[in-house]
């Protein structure tokens, strides 16, 4: 995503049709199996879990046509039925009779295969469905146990088989901590105890409003709306000066001048970070100091983390809090698939004077393939829809001593609507919650600074705690107050201009590459409508 490019819609695939990829799978199905008959169970079926009643025919046409594509091919699979797994039906056993009528499904998406005619259709059927547009989903099949219980049964350990395989529970056991035994600290005899009464918001934004995709909606035959807006969050009182020191140390090392020293210890830094894509003549940026993979995973390790994540969780109890699964948000889950570089769940920043930083985004779950695994698990869409994992990145800045504002050194983030922005100072210990999909960098240190600025990043996803009904996703606490709206989530809006000066090319006039300009070109468009009293975005300030 380009810095001044406006936020598009939820990443939709294409829907179109694809005879010819469905004639290559047939081909491959004929040569892998020798044109011999599979094994089938009475009647070969293909089971949807959590689709809506107006997605399954859409589903049963794709079924429908691999399975004539492939006896087109001389491989006899017979008949193959699609059928969706009502509410009622969970409880139901597999062996039974279900999906007689085309309802709404509840839970979790999930296709299970029965038969080994419905298990011809793989890998082909996945890639169809992704093609076609359809949500993310688990795929499994129907094993003898699984055969012994209940419809639900069957989808629920499948998702937990998918969870526990790709890493994607909510806890996990390299995040685990005691919230009430890990939060307070204590580092060289200085003790840091949690009070939740000292954290105090020096800032807490609303800005880049848009309108997206209501993901949820697709299921129900619909693509409706929603009103959306990024949050930052600074606060101080969260990490104290002991925990602030015991983070530095483990990035540095104990008795560091931070204070004197031009550079980090490059014996746990190196100068091979590169922040955000590549400049407008096809050259990245010069790389910055950051943490050898070695130390980043060494300081994963240390009680600081574990201490400081442990306040998180603290602070917004409503959650589930686990460090970011980063093979899972790959294409198939292959490191560095996904823009040439492997994604990171961690990073060390060393910012000096003469470094360069581009404008960014953390991470855009709409914006992932569809064959990465956490897509399959929870779908594609915008961050911050209703009940779905929250991508937050959590930084502490961690210099000792009072950071002067002449040391510059800040970290912006930008409204793309309006052109404008709003940057947040370093102070020792301060800590800045931003949703991963706002565009920010860093500003590096002035010349007058002679040190880097260090901070520490957590890239998190924040689980929903509700099970009843779709939580609302938000960084913003109640007793914070409503936050600050800034630019577009204000209701102001910038001239066209200002989306393509950089760019140099109008998409609503020239054949741009809309991919690098972080638009999705199928979906193209942005809101300027006027801000409105009623919409989602005046829950803010009111977490469920």
């Amino acid at each position: 995503m380009r810095a001044l490019a406006p936020r598009a819609r939820a990443h939709r695939p294409s829907t179109r049709r694809a005879g010819a990829r469905r004639e290559r799978a047939a081909s491959r199905v004929a040569r892998a199996r020798g044109a011999a008959t599979p094994n089938a169970v009475a009647v070969a079926r293909v089971a949807l879990f959590g689709y809506g009643a107006a997605e399954i025919p859409r589903v049963r046409e794709l079924v429908d046509a691999l399975r004539a594509a492939v006896e087109d091919s001389g491989v006899e699979l017979g008949e193959i039925e699609t059928r969706g797994v009502r509410a009622s039906e969970m409880t139901s056993s597999v062996r039974g009779t279900y999906g007689e009528e085309d309802e709404d499904g509840v839970g979790e998406r999930v296709v299970m295969l029965d038969g080994d005619a419905a298990k011809a259709l793989m890998p082909d059927l996945k890639l169809e469905m992704n093609e076609e547009g359809f949500e993310g989903a688990v795929f499994g099949v129907f094993t003898e146990k699984l055969r012994l219980g209940t419809l639900g049964e069957a989808a629920k350990s499948v998702v937990e088989a998918h969870e526990r395989y790709w890493n994607l529970k909510p806890t996990t056991e390299a995040d685990s901590y005691d919230v009430n035994e890990h939060v307070d600290f204590e580092y060289e005899g200085a003790k840091d105890a949690w009070d939740l009464g000292r954290v105090t918001t020096a800032m807490a934004v609303s800005m880049d409003r848009a309108e997206v995709l209501d993901t949820a909606s697709m299921a129900r035959g619909e693509e409706r709306l929603r009103s959306d807006s990024s949050h930052v969050v600074a606060i101080d009182g969260v990490v104290g000066e002991p925990l602030r020191a015991a983070l530095l140390d483990a990035l540095t090392e104990v008795g560091y001048d931070h204070f004197t020293e031009t550079g980090p210890p490059p014996g746990k830094w190196n100068r091979e970070t590169r922040d955000g894509l590549e400049g407008e003549d096809g050259e990245s940026p010069p790389p910055s100091w950051g943490l050898t993979p070695e130390t980043l995973e060494e300081v994963m390790k240390t009680d600081a983390v574990r201490a400081f994540r442990a306040r998180l969780a603290a602070l917004y109890p409503e959650y589930d809090i686990r460090t970011m699964p980063s093979d899972a948000l790959e294409p198939d889950a292959v490191p560095g698939a996904w823009g040439g570089s492997s994604i990171c769940s961690a990073i060390g920043n060393a910012a000096v004077y003469g470094d360069m930083f581009n404008w960014h985004i953390d991470m855009d779950p709409s914006q992932l393939d569809p064959s990465a695994p956490w897509v399959e698990r929870y779908g594609s869409y915008v961050n911050r829809e209703r009940g779905r994992p929250l991508f937050v990145s959590a930084m502490v800045y961690l210099n000792p001593g009072h950071w002067p504002a002449a040391f510059d050194a800040e970290t912006l983030f930008l409204d793309p609507g309006t052109g404008t922005g709003v940057f947040v100072r370093p102070q020792p210990g301060r800590v800045v919650l931003m949703d991963q999909d706002i565009l920010h960098r860093v500003s590096t240190p002035s010349q007058i600074a002679g040190v880097p600025r260090y901070s520490f990043v957590l890239k998190l996803c924040f689980f929903p705690k509700r099970t009843d009904e779709p939580q609302k996703m938000t960084l913003i606490r109640e007793e914070w107050g409503a936050p600050c709206r800034f630019g577009t989530a204000a209701g102001h809006v910038g001239g066209e201009e200002i989306f393509f000066a950089d760019d140099e090319c109008d998409p609503a006039l020239d054949d741009c590459e809309l991919w690098d300009l972080g638009i999705n070109p199928q979906d193209f468009f942005f809101s300027q409508d006027d801000d409105d009293d009623d919409d989602d975005d005046d829950d803010d300030a009111r977490p469920e």
